[in-house]
């Protein structure tokens, strides 16, 4: 307990720093030169101001025959009618400012469901550090932007996952990200991910289709992970050589996103990967049985071929849908694979996440909304089930208080959480508000005794529970770059577990 606590404040403080480092360089120093330069002409733009409004004509002569451009006079009468800021994002010009609101999930407004982003249209509360300047053709950043409804598979999401489902065991992932704009209509968005035990590059087109209602995307990847599936059970199983499985994917997609009405949106895709076991992330030694002789995959030669059509949708009609205290969200996707190559491997892998969000003043340490959350999720395949499509139960995403995919791997599942969310209070970190606030939690989830019917069954031959009760308390932090969750779960085998992570999972 003490070794888990000291990491866990060991890693926390060295994100805290980084994030602290890049807060610094980004808003710090332009908002010391704004306030530099105000001081300089503040008397001088008073004076313009008076001449203006006395001899408007004379004053318009005087403009177009100066070095002083009709912007700048503004800027200064800004400045002059609201006290000088050293606040970076109050400094910056409104069209700048509204992305940066936008991207950083402060307001519900930015919200357009007319205008459709090939790549995302809302952020969800996810880690997003902007690093260019908005009005570049050029940006990069920290963080993913793309977001659900999505119907692509890549290296930092699965298509048709609900949010909550575990697709990799680090605590902590560094994702990046680097987009080109290519005119009005076209963008490259190249995104990454690293953590100790999942490397990934996604490589995405898009599209925003100015003749119809939506917009185009396509995309190639490669990612490299160990997953939930063969870890984190009872019994330790691994590989015949005593090394754990990684899984490689390799693959490209072809999707079209649309709001169908103002609370629903949908994605239509088609997607084609090739699947292989190996015994490290970088090496060509494919393994096509664990230590006891399951198999990994379908195909004997270990590389599994997948063709998939793929749906999903979202309907939110949430008060705010980056931080929501009312209304209810409701996310279904939908996979047919089509049958191909010497696998042959055929199904229809359902899933869906109902949430609802009430008001409910219980209690609280300062102003800001109390809300309680419900959730219910769902899933099943039809057919036959991959093992490393298989749903997994367990983790910072589904029970919290477990490891991640401790509580099991299944062809179905339920899973519930009641969860309180109250204010705690309110800082000023680097010019930048922060909220803090706290949770309290129970998670209960169910894998149906379905577990065996998984190929291989990872679940059965390492002894996972099969169900799990887990709840515990949890503080979070709202900021200009997104939701930080820090949660302590306990659970009814005993033990307890840590979380980190950024975003929220509903």
């Amino acid at each position: 307990m003490p070794k888990i606590f000291s990491s866990s404040l060991t890693i926390i403080s060295a994100l805290t720093l980084g994030l602290e480092t890049i807060l610094v360089n980004q808003l710090w120093t332009p908002a010391v030169l704004a306030q530099s330069s105000s001081e300089n002409f503040w008397f001088f733009s008073s004076y313009l101001i008076q001449l203006e409004e006395s001899y408007p004509e004379t004053l318009v002569d005087f403009w177009q025959n100066s070095a002083w451009k009709i912007s700048k006079y503004s800027f200064a009468k800004s400045l002059i009618l609201d006290p000088p800021s050293t606040n970076a994002v109050d400094l910056l010009p409104n069209s700048q400012e509204q992305k940066i609101t936008a991207q950083n999930n402060s307001e519900p407004e930015f919200e357009n469901k007319e205008v459709v982003d090939p790549f995302s249209k809302s952020a969800g509360g996810q880690l997003n550090i902007k690093l260019t300047d908005s009005n570049s053709s050029r940006s990069f950043g920290l963080g993913t932007i793309i977001s659900y409804p999505d119907a692509l598979n890549g290296p930092t999401r699965q298509s048709l996952d609900v949010p909550q489902q575990e697709t990799g065991l680090a605590s902590i992932s560094i994702a990046g990200r680097l987009r080109q704009n290519l005119g009005n209509n076209n963008s490259i968005l190249l995104e990454g991910i690293l953590d100790p035990k999942r490397y990934g590059l996604d490589l995405r087109y898009g599209n925003l289709a100015p003749f119809l209602p939506g917009a185009f995307a396509a995309n190639i990847y490669n990612s490299s992970g160990r997953i939930p599936v063969y870890e984190n059970g009872e019994e330790d199983v691994d590989l015949p050589n005593g090394d754990v499985p990684w899984v490689i994917r390799f693959g490209g997609g072809f999707q079209y996103v649309q709001p169908l009405s103002k609370k629903l949106d949908g994605a239509l895709g088609i997607n084609y990967q090739i699947v292989s076991v190996r015994d490290a992330a970088f090496t060509n030694n494919i393994e096509t049985k664990d230590e006891l002789g399951n198999s990994f995959t379908f195909s004997d030669d270990g590389q599994d071929t997948l063709l998939t059509i793929d749906a999903a949708l979202l309907f939110d009609n949430t008060d705010n849908p980056n931080d929501p205290n009312r209304g209810s969200r409701l996310r279904f996707g939908s996979s047919q694979s089509i049958p191909i190559g010497d696998a042959q491997i055929g199904y229809n892998r359902l899933s869906a996440s109902f949430s609802q969000f009430i008001p409910l003043n219980l209690f609280g340490f300062s102003e800001g909304p109390r809300t309680l959350l419900l959730n219910l999720q769902g899933g099943a395949f039809i057919g036959d089930v991959p093992s490393y499509q298989a749903f997994n139960l367990g983790g910072t995403q589904t029970i919290r208080g477990f490891e991640k995919g401790e509580v099991s791997t299944s062809r179905s599942f339920v899973k519930a959480t009641a969860e309180y969310r109250f204010p705690i209070t309110e800082l000023r970190l680097l010019k930048q508000d922060v909220e803090l606030g706290g949770t309290l939690f129970v998670d209960y989830g169910n894998d149906l005794a379905t577990a065996d019917g998984v190929s291989g069954n990872p679940a059965g031959v390492r002894d996972k529970f099969g169900d799990g009760l887990g709840y515990g308390l949890g503080l979070s932090a709202k900021s200009v770059i997104g939701r930080m969750r820090l949660e302590f779960g306990f659970n009814n085998e005993g033990s307890n577990h840590f979380h980190f992570t950024f975003g929220d999972r509903f």
